[in-house]
């Protein structure tokens, strides 16, 4: 792509990934994101890759987050549903199912790093996501560095800082450690006050520190955006102390432990982490995968809300 998909101001690259920022871009304006498009990219996207999820509007309580499936619908048919329903459809991984999503990835990334001295990224994904109008999106948190990119309609974001009571540090480390959801954060109504609140509309992207938690709300429009994760050399120390300080925190009395990656005891914790993640690897490989997902609702277009409740049952994910 050859045309400039970011609008930048100088101030901009100091404070990138450093605090949270509201920024222009052009990508909203590809055919990737047209109607059709995205019918085909439902209809190609396998299964395993697509959440969809509901929770009762006006409702900021992360635990009312329900998980569902979509059944053998097209993906007109869950378009339609969307439109109509109180959903969110989560299309995980897009890059991997049709390489002109990567291509688009690889440039607005490229962009940033022409922005951002010494900013090199991999690991990177993009995920798009269809949701309905007003509809939520849970408080939670993500590991990796995160930004949100609106295609079409409005929607407002919420920004919390990526610390105490916001995200205690044992919360952080039980995300990373995979031994709760993201979504598995206690939320109270008193944290908006210290929120930094965001505006999107299409041509609009936010951007945050590693781990902030935020929550999302819908306008009364059909929303269509996609996020992107990435990863760099300092995210991904953060992450390996915050691992290793989960693993050591029973072995030392429970307490806080220090989160800086440079020193001696940061080279420690990279190393903890690093054994660590070589053998719980070969250990997962012997094991069934884990039934972690209690999918509760299936999508209906012609149901009130876009979806009708199943018995539930488990799957891995």
């Amino acid at each position: 792509m050859s045309a400039r998909l970011l609008d930048w101001r100088a101030e901009d690259s100091a404070h990138f990934g450093r605090r949270p920022l509201a920024l222009r871009h052009r990508a909203h304006l590809s055919p990737l994101f047209s109607d059709a498009a995205l019918i085909r990219l439902i209809d190609a996207t396998p299964r395993a890759k697509i959440h969809v999820n509901t929770m009762p509007r006006n409702v900021r309580d992360p635990r009312q987050w329900r998980e569902g499936d979509l059944g053998k619908l097209s993906g007109a048919a869950v378009m339609a549903a969307v439109a109509k329903g109180n959903l969110w459809l989560h299309l995980r991984r897009v890059h991997e199912t049709d390489p002109a999503y990567g291509e688009l990835l690889d440039a607005l990334f490229g962009e940033i790093a022409d922005h951002v001295p010494g900013f090199r990224s991999y690991r990177r994904s993009m995920s798009v996501l269809v949701s309905s109008p007003k509809m939520s999106v849970a408080y939670h948190s993500d590991v990796p560095g995160q930004s949100l990119w609106q295609v079409r309609g409005n929607k407002r974001a919420y920004v919390y800082p990526a610390a105490a009571p916001f995200l205690p540090q044992r919360a952080l480390e039980n995300i990373v450690l995979k031994r709760d959801r993201d979504t598995d954060l206690p939320y109270n109504a008193s944290f908006d006050a210290q929120a930094t609140v965001v505006d999107l509309e299409a041509g609009d992207w936010a951007t945050w520190p590693r781990a902030c938690p935020h929550r999302v709300v819908n306008e009364d429009c059909v929303n269509i955006s996609f996020t992107t994760e990435h990863w760099t050399d300092d995210l991904r120390a953060g992450y390996a102390v915050d691992y290793a300080n989960g693993l050591l925190r029973p072995w030392l009395g429970g307490r806080d432990l220090s989160r800086k990656t440079h020193g001696p005891a940061a080279l420690v914790k990279f190393g903890v982490a690093g054994a660590h993640k070589v053998l719980t690897g070969q250990l997962a490989r012997r094991r069934p995968p884990r039934l972690d997902l209690n999918i509760d609702f299936r999508v209906d277009p012609a149901a009130p809300g876009g979806f009708v409740d199943i018995a539930p049952y488990r799957v891995a994910r």
